[in-house]
């Protein structure tokens, strides 16, 4: 009996590794790569050996060029302010309109749910031409403001906040409007406070989107200053010179950086969240 719980323990163990290494060896390489200058880089790839996911021989001086040539900081900037306020609008805008569905009754609240979740199977390719239309008619073009503000009503939001909200006792809501409460108070002084592992978790997500975003970015700013940092990297180096990939995986490296850093602190939440919010497996 013994013998069969280590053998099932040491298969366990062994599918984990090789699950995390297929999801590790990439970014591995990344990193690694991003030490190493162009000969070595190649020379450590083909044929692929383990020095391809180790810097050997590392040098600096990718990340050098990087500063020096490139905006970096100042696109890591821009790219946290547009983070920062598509996460702080979709979380204010997917919460009062998850309260109205779910505490608010109105003729077709269901049919406005399901149209709303329809338009989240619509590709964003197929949108980006008459949300340029839309923001440019706005005067929003070329702005950090017109990068976030086609986001921030996120069906996915609503549906994650609307099955929170659904899970919520309304007991403590009939004593508040016993005592006089209206929906702005129950909203944000008994509602809200209560929902903060799906807000973070929709929050985490968000940011994560936003901060990845690369197309919409690259076709509504033409301003190098107020790029963000996906598509100032794609564009740094010399279109007449061959790519300087050492250089290219050291910009990816700095952008995933701040990524990495929140997911480790949050992903607790994440986790609460995903499974306290209706979407389970």
């Amino acid at each position: 009996m013994k013998k069969q719980h280590l053998r099932r323990g040491a298969m366990v163990a062994l599918v984990i590794v090789v699950i995390l290494c297929c999801f590790l060896a990439p970014y591995a390489w990344i990193v690694s790569s991003s030490f190493k200058n162009q000969l070595t880089l190649f020379n450590d790839v083909t044929p692929l050996s383990w020095r391809a996911f180790l810097p050997v021989e590392g040098t600096f001086e990718n990340y050098r060029t990087l500063f020096a040539r490139t905006n970096v900081l100042t696109a890591l900037m821009n790219t946290a302010i547009v983070a920062g306020g598509q996460v702080a609008l979709t979380l204010l805008l997917c919460s009062m309109a998850a309260y109205s569905l779910t505490r608010i009754r109105f003729p077709g609240a269901k049919i406005v749910f399901v149209l709303i979740l329809l338009t989240f199977l619509l590709p964003i390719e197929a949108m980006m031409v008459p949300l340029y239309q839309v923001v440019s008619g706005l005067g929003l073009s070329n702005t950090l403001l017109g990068v976030m503000i086609p986001w921030i009503a996120s069906p996915f939001g609503l549906f994650l906040l609307k099955q929170a909200f659904e899970e919520l006792p309304v007991e403590l809501e009939d004593a508040a409007r016993i005592d006089g409460a209206g929906h702005v108070r129950i909203f944000f002084s008994i509602v809200l406070p209560n929902v903060k592992v799906p807000m973070l978790t929709l929050g985490l997500i968000t940011f994560l989107f936003s901060w990845n975003s690369f197309l919409w970015p690259l076709v509504i700013i033409q301003d190098p200053a107020i790029q963000v940092i996906q598509v100032a990297i794609a564009q740094q180096g010399s279109p007449t010179q061959l790519p300087n990939w050492g250089e290219t995986f050291a910009g990816a490296t700095v952008a995933t950086v701040p990524l990495i850093l929140l997911f480790l602190l949050l992903q607790k939440y994440f986790t609460q969240g995903m499974t306290t919010s209706g979407i389970k497996g």
